[in-house]
């Protein structure tokens, strides 16, 4: 079942079956720590243990990015469990274009997260992982949601990720033990 979102606010639809439950969990998380007047929250509204009370399955699912405006750069600054385990590049500290294939950076950065910070509108995408990743990772839902310490300039990105695995054959776990 799909959980309805608030989308009064943005471009975000959920009428299409890809939205998952987290997403639109976090969504809503998002959509009530809004300061009110047209601002974007910040981290300073962001709270992982108030959110991980109403949803503390989500916490290993959430990355948390900086941007940094002059060059336009994306720098992890929290990485959850199953999304450090999926992709083990993915490390608190790191630039995402430390880790990219070059061939995909373009997209990744500078299409997905760079019209975020534009438009500041969240951003879903689903489809193949377009960085390393574990090899049994079918698919992938990201939503990425804009902070702003400003209520105006987005400085963070908020992101959740759930993967879809590859089933395993005979074979392979054959092979596996």
């Amino acid at each position: 079942m799909i959980a309805a979102c608030d989308t009064t606010d943005t471009q975000l639809e959920t009428s299409d079956a890809s939205r998952g439950v987290f997403e639109c969990q976090l969504y809503e998380y998002w959509q009530g720590i809004h300061p009110g007047g047209g601002r974007l929250p910040g981290r300073q509204h962001f709270d992982p243990v108030d959110l991980g009370t109403q949803h503390v399955h989500l916490l290993p699912h959430l990355w948390l990015v900086d941007v940094e405006p002059d060059p336009l750069r994306f720098r992890l600054r929290l990485v959850g469990g199953n999304v450090h385990m999926t992709s083990p590049f993915a490390r608190a500290g790191h630039y995402i274009d430390e880790f990219i294939d070059p061939a995909v950076r373009t997209e990744t950065l500078h299409t997905s997260f760079a019209r975020l910070v534009e438009t500041r509108q969240p951003e879903f995408r689903r489809g193949r992982p377009r960085v390393p990743s574990n090899r049994r990772v079918q698919e992938l839902s990201r939503l990425s949601l804009p902070l702003a310490s400003d209520g105006s300039t987005v400085d963070m990105i908020l992101n959740i990720t759930t993967y879809a695995w590859k089933a395993v054959g005979d074979a392979a776990l054959k092979e596996a033990c």
